[in-house]
Parts: C-alpha cells; sequence; structure tokens
C-alpha cells in the first residue's frame, strides 16, 4: 500500500530517527512476537493483516509525536539550558 502525497515534502526534523529507533521491537512487543518476524512483514518477505496495521498505527503515532515537539519528548516550552526554568525562577523571588 503506497500513498501519494501531493505538494513539496520537506526534510524530516532532526530527531526523526530516534523516534523511528526501536520501531519493530515496539510492535514485536505490543503482539507478543519476535521483531525479526515484524521486520520481515515490514518488508514484505511475510504477510500478516494484524502486524501490518499494527506497523501503521505505530507510524502514526510516530508522526504525531514529531509533528508536535522536537525531541520525542515535552518540554512544556523551555530550552535545553534551562533559560525558561531560571526566568521562571526570578520571578518567584
Amino acid at each position: 500500500m503506497v500513498t501519494k502525497v501531493k505538494g513539496s515534502v520537506s526534510a524530516p526534523p532532526l530527531h526523526f530517527a530516534s523516534l523511528f529507533r526501536g520501531f519493530y521491537g515496539r510492535v514485536a512487543r505490543q503482539l507478543e512476537l519476535d521483531p525479526s518476524y515484524v521486520s520481515r512483514v515490514a518488508r514484505g518477505e511475510r504477510q500478516s493483516a494484524v502486524i501490518e496495521a499494527a506497523l501503521e498505527r505505530e507510524m502514526n503515532r510516530i508522526i504525531r509525536l514529531a509533528g508536535t515537539n522536537h525531541n520525542g519528548a515535552n518540554h512544556n516550552g523551555a530550552n535545553h539550558n534551562g533559560a525558561k526554568r531560571k526566568r521562571l525562577a526570578k520571578k518567584r523571588n
């Protein structure tokens, strides 16, 4: 199943690879299967509607995460060096 998307496709966020890390393993754990079998289904070597549906759900989850934040974790607007926390601490004093 290939879905074509019209329009330009921008480069994926830098953290995209980290969101995909462990993709087959997560799906395999959900279904209590071996990750190598999930991988074979994903590559088209084997067929399983259940595994394909689980792969699609996990892919959609990853895409939602990629669209809502910059590193897969919710930082509540704080930058990496904690500058927002420092400003909030000053306001409280």
